[in-house]
Order: C-alpha cells, then sequence, then structure tokens
C-alpha cells in the first residue's frame, strides 16, 4: 500500500538538514519537503494553507488561533528558538544603560505582534520589571523599506503604539528621534558610536537570564494543517520522532572532534559549555520540558494584550499533545 504524500516546508538549519535532504524520513508518509526564506513560507501558509506541514511563527500562530481563524494547529516540535538580549539597541545619548530606564522612552520596533518582540516585551517586563506600557513604541521598517503601510495592532487602551511615518527605524535611532530599538539583528546605524547595544555581553546576560528563569524563547513551531491532520491521526508522534531524530543527528555531529562538521574551531567545546549550562538535552521537544517556555510566552501574549482571554497549552496543541513528554 503506497503510503502517503504530503507536502511540508521547514527552514534550513542544521537540526533540520538531515528531514530535507533525505537522510532522516517520517515514517509512514511520504513527504515533498521545501525550504526557503522563512517569511515567505509564512505569508504562503497563513494567505493559502498551501502546506500539509509547516513551520510557523509561534507568536502569529497563537493569535490566528486565538482569533479561531487558524487552519493550523501546533505540534510540540520547535524548529528555532533563540535568546533575545542580544536584540535591544540604543542610541548612546540617551543615556539608557539599565532595561528600566526605557520606562517613558520612544522605542522601535519592526513588528508588534511579532514572536521576538513578544519575546523581547515579555523580558522587559518579567525579568527586569519595566512597564511595558509606559514606552512609547514606534512600528516601521528598520534599514530599508519593506512595505508600502505599516499595520499596527488593535489594542486597548493604555497602550502607547504609532508609526514611524515612512522613516526607517535605523535612521531614527541614530538620530536621537528614538531611544532604543528592538530588532533581530544589528541595525546598519550600529556602529558601536552612537547606535550601541543594551547588553554589550549579551551572551553572558542570555545566560544568566537562563539560570535564573529557565526559559529557553521559542520563535518557530511546527504545525499540521487540522484536515490533513484529521485524515492521518497518527501523523503527529511521526513527526515528533523524526525531527527529534533529525536533532540527535545533529547534536552527533557537533559532537566530532576529529574533523568538525562547521567551521567553529571551539565548537566541541562550546557544545560542552552549553550542556554544563542547560543540560545534555538542551534543546527538548515535548510539553513537559518546555512547559515553562511556554506557560511563560502564553502568558506574555495575554498581559500584552495580543490576545483577548488566557490560551492553554490544550487549545494551544493538537489534541493529545499537551502532556507529551520529553522526546
Amino acid at each position: 500500500m503506497a503510503r502517503p504524500r504530503l507536502s511540508g516546508a521547514v527552514g534550513l538549519f542544521d537540526r533540520t538538514r538531515p528531514l530535507l535532504d533525505g537522510r532522516v524520513a517520517v515514517e509512514g508518509f511520504e513527504i515533498d519537503w521545501t525550504s526557503g526564506e522563512l517569511e515567505s513560507l509564512f505569508s504562503r501558509a497563513f494567505e493559502t494553507a498551501e502546506f500539509d506541514i509547516t513551520e510557523l511563527s509561534f507568536c502569529n500562530y497563537l493569535i490566528a488561533t486565538a482569533r479561531g481563524g487558524s487552519p493550523y494547529v501546533a505540534l510540540p516540535i520547535f524548529p528555532t528558538r533563540v535568546f533575545r538580549h542580544h536584540g535591544y539597541f540604543v542610541n548612546a545619548a540617551a543615556g539608557v544603560s539599565h532595561p528600566k530606564q526605557l520606562e517613558g522612552r520612544r522605542v522601535g520596533t519592526r513588528e508588534f505582534t511579532n514572536t521576538a518582540s513578544l519575546v523581547m516585551r515579555g523580558v522587559l517586563s518579567d525579568y527586569y520589571g519595566v512597564d511595558l506600557r509606559s514606552i512609547r513604541w514606534t512600528v516601521g521598517d528598520i534599514d530599508a523599506t519593506e512595505r508600502a503601510s505599516v499595520r499596527l495592532p488593535t489594542l486597548p487602551g493604555g497602550w502607547s503604539v504609532d508609526t514611524a511615518g515612512g522613516e526607517l527605524l535605523a535612521d531614527r535611532l541614530a538620530e536621537g528621534k528614538l531611544d532604543a530599538l528592538t530588532a533581530y539583528a544589528p541595525p546598519r546605524t550600529f556602529d558601536h558610536r552612537r547606535v550601541t547595544r543594551l547588553f554589550p555581553r549579551w551572551w553572558e546576560e542570555e545566560q544568566r537570564f537562563w539560570r535564573d528563569t529557565g526559559v529557553f524563547p521559542i520563535m518557530h513551531v511546527m504545525v499540521v494543517r487540522r484536515s490533513t491532520l484529521a485524515e492521518h491521526p497518527g501523523l503527529a508522534m511521526a513527526l515528533v520522532q523524526a525531527f527529534a531524530r533529525a536533532r540527535d543527528l545533529t547534536l552527533e555531529e557537533l559532537a566530532i572532534e576529529q574533523a568538525p562538521k562547521t567551521m567553529l574551531p571551539w565548537v566541541t567545546g562550546h557544545l560542552a559549555q552549553t550542556r554544563e549550562l542547560m543540560g545534555e538535552r538542551f534543546w527538548p521537544y515535548g510539553v513537559v520540558p518546555n512547559r515553562r517556555t511556554l506557560e511563560a510566552q502564553l502568558r506574555w501574549a495575554r498581559e500584552q494584550d495580543l490576545i483577548a482571554s488566557p490560551m492553554t497549552l490544550e487549545a494551544f496543541f493538537a489534541e493529545g499533545m499537551a502532556d507529551l513528554p520529553e522526546v
């Protein structure tokens, strides 16, 4: 009997490459995997539900699910996770050396509803005690014009959110029209003089945050079209297990000392340090080992008024997945 043939989309990472190059298969299924620029994949998924299986933004999936409009349902597979302390930039003349000093200031962000922004605001409020509603938020393109218009979220009173009016946030930050910026990567005006990092040794601050909170931020989540999962209920666990095998294969390759697979000269030392800090299985799939992170991000979404009511893990994940142990 022929195995069901499905379409899948995922970013090209070390931990997903074994799926994309065929070294790891999804048991019982033929998956035609595709990869590409993530924002494009997300747009195709949201606009037409093109893929049976796809990687999605955690926050955008959450918002769509809360509104009852998502054709997809999530699995506890997290292909992209990033600590975001490296993403806070400040105008040096603003005199901001601690997150608490952002209160009452003008802070730019590319989007208000993406996962990076959710997490960076959540860290500010939870870990550093920043009153997010005291900040004057500006939404806009950072380094180059990408959109004809910028859409602002619909938020209740108490928030101050406007657009950059066609100006680029990188320029606004350098010129002092913004005091700070949250971003995926350094803006083009980042020069260590006019524009600097809020956390110069950001990796140390991220490690301290992990030690104190146990939260390893989740950026993206794997989802399955609801109709596809209804037709193939065994697909959920088959995918979880396949992604886990791909991750484990990657970890084995990272540990190779004789002829390292990457160009980083101390990659095995870095791997050892990461495991010493975060444990042997520092990139777990399943809900149980990720519950602290998941519950924090769901709570942040409600506290930041991105969703109208609290979201449970049972509502976020596919049926039977909310109590899945470590995989």
